[in-house]
């Protein structure tokens, strides 16, 4: 790289990887650690300082699960740490509707959206977390096989349950509540 300031392969990984999986490896974390931001952003950081520190050709073609991986690995480690368990969920989503007045469709679509976030709390740990990462944090299966330790074969059988369950709870709900339009 002539005229140019030459920088270390850790480093030039560190800032590709912190611009492109930084916020979404945060609300990840921030999932696993019951909502706790900002613990969540020092897992994070952490996760960062590990990668700058590790063998860069090992991890770069990975980068992003290995990030994952880690990010979880160290979640779990504190959850542990400070013996906390992921109780009340349901009531801390139950006590943040919107207070903002917007018309009734919106107001439905939300409660709506809300619900089918409690439907998921129903699922067991492995099938909320596979759906998590597939679908809030576009991950492949290979990516969140290596994140989770799971084979390819298990996300996939997860994920189908999973959102099969997901799915009839969703329209058992539908079909109980007059408060949603079918």
């Amino acid at each position: 790289m002539p005229g140019q300031h030459e920088q270390d392969p850790a480093s030039v990984l560190v800032r590709r990887a912190l611009e492109e999986h930084e916020s979404s490896l945060i609300a990840y974390t921030a999932g696993i650690l019951a909502g706790d931001v900002e613990r969540a952003r020092e897992v994070v950081q952490d996760a960062f300082l590990r990668l700058y520190q590790a063998d860069t050709e090992k991890v770069q073609e990975n980068a992003k699960a290995w990030l994952y991986t880690v990010c979880r690995n160290r979640a779990l480690d504190v959850l542990r740490k400070v013996q906390r368990l992921d109780l009340g969920n349901d009531e801390l989503i139950a006590a943040a509707p919107s207070q903002e007045p917007d018309p009734a469709s919106a107001a439905d679509t939300r409660e709506l959206s809300r619900h089918a976030w409690e439907l998921l709390d129903r699922l067991s740990e492995n099938q909320r977390e596979v759906i998590r990462l597939k679908f809030l944090h576009d991950c492949s299966y290979q990516e969140i096989a290596n994140i989770t330790g799971l084979g390819t074969g298990n996300v996939g059988f997860l994920m189908h349950t999973g959102l099969k369950k997901l799915r009839q709870l969703m329209e058992r709900t539908l079909a109980d509540s007059p408060h949603f339009p079918l």
